[in-house]
């Protein structure tokens, strides 16, 4: 396993630490990351979908994703990028939402 490999999925397994309080699912199960980016110098970029551009546990959110990747060492710094709004595929899946 490539060592970029083996951080995405540390970084993938740290995140399930961070729960939706509404959802009372963790952020990955949730489908809300939709994407982890590592590059040479170790600047972890995550892409994250949100339910609403209104959600208000949008800035927890982000604050745990940056605070959690930090914490795992080779990462040097953390972007999260919003890159949509609405139901993420695995949410319609696990509670049998028309797609």
């Amino acid at each position: 396993m490539s060592l970029a490999k083996e951080l995405k999925d540390k970084i993938r397994d740290k995140l399930k630490s961070i729960l939706d309080p509404e959802l009372g699912l963790n952020i990955v199960e949730a489908g809300f990351i939709r994407d982890i980016k590592i590059d040479e110098n170790g600047v972890v970029t995550i892409s994250l979908m949100l339910t609403s551009p209104f959600c208000p546990l949008s800035a927890y959110i982000v604050e745990g994703i940056r605070n959690v990747a930090m914490s795992i060492e080779g990462v040097k710094d953390v972007k999260v990028n919003i890159v949509g709004f609405g139901i993420p595929p695995e949410l319609k899946r696990r509670f049998k939402l028309e797609q």
